[in-house]
């Protein structure tokens, strides 16, 4: 044997030994592994290849290790899916091609400590999600602590899908997490199970209604002797928007308590008549709206059941992240005092989409969207308002906002403050103070409002006052006056000529 040969032969021996050793640190774990936890409808058919449909539902796992990765087959035209490592969710969302995959979710991380992952499912577009496995590096696979003691399901459409969570104007991109479903369970620590998608009826001909969600394992796969083995102390149904529109206006009441009873029903029917059920819906959209009468169906059928209503106070379009962390609040509060065992936990981590009061949420705009979205609350973001981060130069905190020749933006409240349905009486007053200023030369500010009934593309009756604003910080105010019978009141900021900032907003008025 040459010694040229015995030297190649020695080089691939060595890297093959540090292959192995390298390997050796790997460890897999597969998907029916008990210390592998699932939330959401999962299928087991295959326990080593559970697949799933339902948006928000979830893998988690406790381990050690430097790295971890997934195998993982995503259905359809892909999928995103929330990487949640140590509590800390990975922004944006991670967008899983179709097909199978190693993909790593994780790395760089102290091999030392223990780590949590969880994966989320961030929305449902037919699209079903199977695991395969993990693997880790450095490490292995730790005991999962108790799961959660308060359970929560949630049944609806659009609203509680996250549809256009990413744009003030009914964009398409559907998220979860940061939903309000899913924040008002990270509020309670409590586990979740969702089943909502845009358009759904509460009961109706086809698929895409919540009697069919109730036994529904994906989406196409209504079984009625299928269980889903949660067992919640609440569910919470957002849904009854579309039924209004199925029938002619005379018959659209009558229809939609029919379509209530149906749902009611259908959820007792799986889950017995201990959990409690809320009937979510919005109020000042529509006359026919079923906010009008779905404390008729509580009284009517009795037991474990509540009406909650909130603002439908974002015009013709669906809620953005902020609405939806207003709604968060909103909700789990409301969920704390009906003495089921929630408790809060946590605030939600976006900014509050409206108060509880006449004041508007983020007057000084120190708030704002999480995932690469941009939104604070003040609409139209997406035309092209800047928010400027400007610690030593702000009037209030960290930021204002900037508004070129022409620009505006608007704030909308409950008219009533109380965050009821209901209209003004007795000409409701309110004074609205800013803090403005002129970028460079001097220019003109406009403080102005109008107003809304209870349906939708009816702002009206217009009041504006027209301030000269310096380059120096100074405190504007303006009185106006809601025309009674107005369910929405709608702030505005505008620069009618110049450029010109505006910060620290407060609303007071008259009791």
């Amino acid at each position: 044997m040459s010694i040229v040969f015995r030297f190649f032969l020695l080089l691939a021996f060595v890297a093959m030994a540090s292959c192995l050793s390298s390997r050796s640190n790997v460890m897999s774990i597969t998907a029916d592994d008990p210390n592998i936890r699932y939330t959401g409808r999962w299928n087991f058919d295959d326990a080593k290849a559970p697949w799933v449909g339902w948006q928000g539902s979830t893998v988690s796992m406790r381990f050690s290790g430097s790295t971890i990765s997934a195998d993982i087959d995503m259905s359809g035209e892909g999928e995103r899916l929330r990487v949640i490592v140590d509590g800390v969710p990975e922004e944006p969302a991670r967008f899983i091609a179709p097909g199978r995959q190693d993909i790593v979710l994780a790395s760089d991380l102290d091999p030392n400590v223990e780590h949590t992952l969880v994966l989320m499912k961030e929305a449902y577009a037919f699209t079903r999600l199977k695991l395969h496995g993990f693997e880790t590096t450095d490490g292995k696979l730790l005991e999962m602590p108790p799961r959660p003691d308060m359970r929560i399901a949630f049944f609806g459409d659009s609203n509680m899908e996250g549809y256009s969570l990413y744009s003030e104007k009914n964009g398409s991109n559907v998220g979860t997490y940061f939903a309000y479903p899913a924040t008002v369970s990270r509020m309670l620590g409590a586990e979740m199970t969702l089943q909502a998608v845009g358009g759904a009826t509460l009961d109706g001909p086809g698929a895409n209604d919540v009697v069919s969600f109730v036994r529904s394992e994906a989406y196409d796969r209504e079984n009625p002797d299928y269980r889903d083995g949660f067992e919640p102390q609440l569910i919470v149904v957002n849904a009854g928007a579309n039924d209004i529109y199925q029938v002619d206006p005379a018959q659209r009441e009558q229809h939609a308590k029919e379509n209530y009873r149906s749902v009611i029903s259908a959820l007792r029917s799986l889950y017995g008549d201990e959990p409690h059920i809320i009937l979510k819906n919005g109020f000042g959209w529509d006359v026919d709206e079923p906010a009008g009468y779905s404390h008729e169906i509580v009284a009517e059928i009795g037991g474990n059941l509540s009406v909650h209503l909130f603002p439908w106070c974002w015009e013709q379009w669906h809620g953005d992240m902020v609405d939806h962390a207003g709604q968060a609040r909103f909700l789990a509060s409301y969920i704390e005092t009906l003495g089921l065992g929630f408790s809060m936990q946590q605030d939600a981590e976006v900014v509050a989409g409206y108060s509880g009061s006449f004041d508007v949420a983020n007057g000084s705009f120190e708030g704002a969207s999480r995932d690469g979205y941009g939104a604070f609350g003040w609409r139209y973001f997406e035309d092209g308002v800047e928010r400027i981060h400007d610690p030593e130069g702000a009037a209030d905190g960290d930021y204002y906002i900037r508004l070129n020749a022409g620009e505006l933006v608007h704030r909308c409240i409950d008219a009533t403050g109380d965050l009821l349905p209901g209209p003004t009486t007795e000409n409701q007053q309110y004074t609205i103070t800013a803090s403005i200023r002129s970028y460079g030369k001097s220019g003109e500010a406009v403080i102005s409002a109008d107003y809304e009934q209870q349906s939708l593309y009816q702002r009206e009756n217009a009041e504006e006052h027209i301030f000269a604003v310096s380059s120096e910080w100074s405190d504007y105010s303006a009185t106006m006056t809601a025309p009674d019978g107005t369910w929405q009141t709608y702030f505005v900021l505008k620069s009618l000529s110049g450029d010109i900032d505006f910060d620290d907003i407060r609303v007071t008025a008259a009791p």
